[in-house]
Order: C-alpha cells, then sequence, then structure tokens
C-alpha cells in the first residue's frame, strides 16, 4: 500500500462567505499534510471567492464557474479535477475536527469508501442538543446494495472515497443527492465502512442543501411513512455494475406496480424476505418477524397505501 498518499479535498462553494472561513482553516490546518484542496465556486455573488483567493498556495486551488451549475454538477467538476489516490467531499460550512483525514486514511483499508459520525452545530457555530448523524439513523457498512434502495444514510461531507471510484461514478444525475448515489456505487463495487466517530461539526441552517433536522419548512402528509421513489429505482436498475442486477431489477417492478394498485400479494413477500436490508438505516432497534409482517402488510395490501 503507497505510504502517505495523496488527498484531495473537494469543496464546492455558492454564497458562503458567512462560513467558508472556518471551513477553510479546518481543512487547512489537518494533521495530514498530503492534502490537495480543490475549490470550485458556483459564481457567488457575495465575498466568497475573494475570501477563498486570499487562502490559495501551492496546494489550494480555485476556479469560478462562468455560469451557475448547481450543488450537483459543481460537484462533478470538482471531483474531476482531483488528482490524489483519495478523495474528501466538503461542504462550505461545516467544521472539520483536524485529525479527520490523518484517521480516515487509516482507517480505510481495502474499502471503497470510509464515513463517520457528525454532529449539529447551529448558525453561530454552537452546538445543537440533539442525537448526532449515528444515532439518527442505523449506519451501514458492507457491500449489499440494499439498505440504499429506499434511505441513505451516507453524507458526502462524511465520506472518503478511493479515486478509482470515478468510472463508476460520473456523470451524476440532478435530479438525486449525489452522495446517495456515491453510497450505492461504492457499496456496489466494493465495500463502505463506517467509524463510530464524530470528525465534522455538520452545520444546519435554513439555508443548507439538506435539512436534517427538519429547519425548513416542510409539508407534512398524514399517513406517509416511506417515500419510494421510482425514479431512483429506476436509475440504480439500469446501473451497469449492480451486484445482484435481478433483484434491484425486481425490486423496481414490484415497487412500480404496487404504486398502480397491483401485485400487492407479490410486494408483500418480498418486503417480508427482505425486509431487514430495505429497512436497515430506517430501524435502529430489531424487529420482530410479527411487527415485519405487520408493517409489510399496511404497506402492500392496505387500501389506504402509506406509500
Amino acid at each position: 500500500m503507497l505510504k502517505n498518499p495523496k488527498v484531495s479535498v473537494a469543496i464546492c462553494t455558492y454564497n458562503g462567505a458567512k462560513f467558508i472561513k472556518s471551513q477553510l482553516e479546518s481543512v487547512i490546518n489537518q494533521t495530514y499534510k498530503n492534502t490537495e484542496i480543490i475549490i470550485i465556486d458556483d459564481k457567488s455573488i457575495d465575498d466568497t471567492v475573494e475570501i477563498c483567493r486570499s487562502y490559495i498556495d501551492n496546494r489550494i486551488f480555485l476556479s469560478v464557474n462562468e455560469q451557475n451549475l448547481g450543488y450537483t454538477k459543481n460537484f462533478e467538476k470538482a471531483i474531476m479535477q482531483c488528482s490524489g489516490k483519495y478523495i474528501c467531499l466538503c461542504d462550505q460550512d461545516d467544521i472539520w475536527n483536524l485529525n479527520k483525514i490523518e484517521i480516515l486514511v487509516d482507517e480505510i483499508g481495502n474499502n471503497e469508501l470510509i464515513y463517520h459520525d457528525s454532529d449539529f452545530i447551529d448558525n453561530d457555530g454552537a452546538k445543537i442538543t440533539m442525537p448526532t448523524m449515528a444515532e439518527r439513523y442505523h449506519m451501514y457498512q458492507g457491500n449489499n446494495p440494499l439498505p440504499f434502495l429506499l434511505f441513505n444514510c451516507i453524507s458526502g461531507h462524511a465520506s472518503m472515497f478511493k479515486s478509482d471510484l470515478i468510472k463508476y461514478l460520473l456523470p451524476f444525475d440532478k435530479r438525486f443527492f449525489h452522495d446517495w448515489w456515491l453510497a450505492y456505487v461504492a457499496v456496489n463495487v466494493g465495500s463502505i465502512k463506517f467509524i463510530n466517530k464524530v470528525l465534522v461539526n455538520y452545520r444546519q441552517h435554513t439555508d443548507s442543501i439538506t435539512d436534517n433536522l427538519s429547519l425548513k419548512p416542510t409539508l407534512k402528509n398524514k399517513g406517509k411513512r416511506v417515500k419510494i421513489d421510482l425514479d431512483w429505482l429506476e436509475k440504480i436498475a439500469k446501473f451497469d455494475y449492480n451486484k445482484q442486477p435481478m433483484l434491484i431489477s425486481k425490486a423496481f417492478s414490484i415497487f412500480k406496480t404496487l404504486l398502480m394498485g397491483k401485485g400487492r400479494w407479490r410486494a408483500f413477500i418480498f418486503i417480508v424476505s427482505y425486509y431487514d436490508e430495505l429497512f436497515y438505516i430506517a430501524n435502529r432497534k430489531r424487529k420482530s418477524l410479527i411487527s415485519k409482517i405487520n408493517f409489510a402488510r399496511k404497506l402492500s395490501l392496505s387500501n389506504k397505501s402509506l406509500l
């Protein structure tokens, strides 16, 4: 194994002047020194570019888009400019523990992707008295793609992956979160590892792309507990490197038919058979067989669908 491999940090910015300095300081001052920092600004109209430009040196690179690409395509562009053996994705408003990269490099082993737990902070950088990410989701590690059909527990800010994944990963589809796609690709191409350490203070505010603490206004749909994204299922069913292509295609077909109000018994059998994998991320506590059957019955056989 290459000793002290280069790690690329891909940072995407857009109107992040309020927080970018703290984030950059936490990345630049990592205990792991063999890094390059790729900053792609998505045509900010505040002082973000000027702040980033003040940090440029022989390992920090800044590029400003001529037109706004949106965060998904901006991360795609940033990844394409990375030259390290490993790549870390970085938001503009978090704060990294100074030993984050060192720990991830030491722990990744033969896995394609490694990720960690995160704490939550508010606008002012104060800790939010809420459970950590790992206390909210059942963090998955291994090489089974089924847990990522309906849910995702891997955030881009918490991930480091091998650059070998790029040929399977890109281009990103703007319809879907890039980190969910990253997780799905990694678990099919190889395996993923979770380390139960908080290595990032993950900032939550009303302008965040993701909304883990439900700080943004939402429309509440009573009775809807599971969201089946058929576009997502169709996307992953067409992935050329699926470990279980027949099973993933079957899942897409079953849920598509179920949403049409058909194939209920077929869906019931499938959900019961693969319950532990399909709902691994959502269920932090083990369910009894009776609970699984009852849930599958409500989901697939009830006249009032929970989908």
